[in-house]
């Protein structure tokens, strides 16, 4: 895959890119996913980079998640 490519579960790179706005470690987040903190660290950071720059789109779904998570952090 290369960096501009859509990943196949982008839900997942969602989920690492939460768990880590939540303050979790890399190390908590690999094992609640059962992966590594480096590829925890990387799909955490790609989510990131693919959030903030307007000319790589997500999809629909995730967009609407991420909304979701924003207002939900606005709430508290």
């Amino acid at each position: 895959m290369g960096f501009f490519e859509m990943p196949k579960n982008l839900k997942k790179y969602y989920q690492a890119w939460k768990l880590r706005k939540e303050g979790k470690k890399l190390r908590e987040i690999g094992k609640i996913m059962g992966l590594s903190k480096e590829r925890v660290r990387f799909m955490a950071k790609y989510f990131d980079f693919r959030l903030n720059h307007k000319f790589l789109k997500l999809p629909k779904e995730v967009k609407k998640l991420v909304q979701l998570n924003k207002k939900r952090g606005e709430k508290k």
